[in-house]
């Protein structure tokens, strides 16, 4: 006679299944690389499986996640998007992957998929780097990734800041006002001859002896506008006087150059203001 099973045991044998590793595969491959032997949708696939046999790991049918066609530029991918919800979900065990360009294509989108992976227990496995986070040895690879992603970062702030660099030496415009006494126009800066005097003069003041206050004073009483139309202070004489540009220097973050611009004064008048504001 066959045994009766109760629907509390009916019950914990589901949750038992439930609770079974279930192993995930992601699968990916842009337009371009359709026909990159080896790389083949199919191909992913069949190397993917054959790997996870060999590992006694079981592939859940239903979270085999395939993404064709579809740059990685993004992690905003419809099926990677439903793996990390069924990891979120607990119901995946590990993510197995041809390797780590097919999940992100940046060391920082890298790390935050495993950040997430991690906090909902879910390992990530890549063939072509040997890399497993549910190893001690995928875990020190780890730091290492996060080691590069804060390399990549230096280095891209320095690239930005060289090409502004390199472009306020051309005479670019790095996304400031213009200065007063310039006009920008079609990416040039050139002397605007009705405000260029008002920048001689107060450079020739200050170097025969005018103090900030005084030069103020008197911008003010003759009604000469800032370059953003409003009153003269101290600080703004001074930003004038500490401003390179205005003798074709170009500077940027503590860079100096020469500019690809018109100076309004000369070198030697710039120098002798800034060395007076230094004592």
């Amino acid at each position: 006679m066959a045994r009766k099973i109760s629907k509390t045991q009916k019950k914990a044998a589901a949750q038992t299944a439930a609770l079974l590793p279930c192993t995930a595969l992601y699968i990916r491959v842009s337009t371009e690389k359709q026909a990159e032997e080896g790389y083949s949708l199919e191909g992913q696939e069949s190397r993917l499986r054959s790997f996870c046999d060999a590992q006694q790991w079981e592939v859940c049918p239903d979270h085999v996640y395939i993404d064709a066609g579809i740059s990685g530029k993004s992690t905003a991918r419809p099926a990677f998007s439903a793996m990390m919800q069924a990891a979120q979900d607990g119901k995946i065990a590990r993510i197995v992957a041809i390797k780590l360009d097919r999940l992100a294509r940046n060391t920082k989108d890298f790390l935050g998929t495993v950040d997430k992976l991690q906090a909902s227990g879910c390992d990530l496995v890549l063939l072509k780097e040997s890399f497993d986070t549910g190893t001690p040895h995928g875990k020190f690879a780890l730091t290492m990734f996060a080691a590069i992603a804060e390399l990549e970062v230096s280095q891209i702030a320095e690239r930005v800041k060289s090409g502004k660099v390199q472009k306020a030496a051309q005479g670019g415009d790095n996304g400031r006002y213009c200065p007063l006494g310039y006009s920008f126009d079609k990416g040039k800066y050139s002397a605007d001859e009705s405000a260029a005097p008002v920048i001689r003069s107060i450079f020739a003041d200050f170097v025969a002896g005018g103090s900030l206050t005084g030069i103020a004073a008197a911008l003010n009483a003759q009604d000469v506008p800032t370059a953003r139309g409003g009153k003269w202070y101290p600080a703004t004489v001074r930003y004038i006087l500490t401003n390179g540009f205005y003798a074709g220097i170009a500077q940027y973050d503590g860079e100096e150059v020469k500019g690809d611009h018109p100076a309004i004064i000369t070198a030697e008048t710039y120098a002798a203001a800034i060395a007076i504001l230094r004592k």
